[in-house]
């Protein structure tokens, strides 16, 4: 018995010797980057009540490095959205979809506000509404999560 157990033992470290190892990678969920570009998405409540979608245009190296503005769309839902419904936003024909694959776009989403920022340091933007209102956003947690400020009102989201 004890001899089946070495030729067993030999025979494995032999294997694991002689036959060239498979690396296998663990899977990780890919990071954003800012040279595939990404755009961001945050959702919120006024001090009004009012609940908004926010948007980001796409945002990559040239919006860092030669300072070209990155748009803000602030959308608010015409018929209720269940909180948790998903929100995907198409980086390709810039529409954003809402549960069930159903476009997300006028008359389900009315537009409220728009905005042009650029980058100021830090992972931040900052410009102004179409009214004039001040509105910052902050590139937070290795491009992953957004944080807008928009007057008094803040909203979070994911980058994607």
């Amino acid at each position: 018995m004890l001899k089946n157990l070495t030729k067993t033992a030999l025979l494995a470290t032999a294997t694991l010797i002689g036959v060239p190892s498979v690396l296998i990678q663990p899977t990780f969920a890919q990071m954003p980057s800012l040279g595939d570009g990404i755009i961001c998405t945050a959702t919120g409540k006024t001090a009004q009540g009012v609940k908004l979608y926010v948007y980001t245009s796409e945002i990559d190296d040239d919006s860092i490095n030669k300072k070209e503005p990155v748009t803000l769309t602030m959308v608010s839902p015409v018929s209720d959205v269940v909180e948790g419904q998903i929100l995907v936003v198409n980086k390709d024909d810039n529409t954003v979809t809402i549960d069930n694959f159903a476009a997300a776009t006028p008359p389900e989403m009315r537009p409220v506000g728009l905005a042009v920022t650029t980058y100021q340091g830090r992972n931040t933007f900052s410009g102004k509404s179409q009214a004039g209102t001040p509105v910052s956003f902050t590139l937070e947690n290795n491009l992953r999560t957004i944080t807008v400020k928009h007057g008094g009102d803040s909203f979070t989201g994911v980058c994607h």
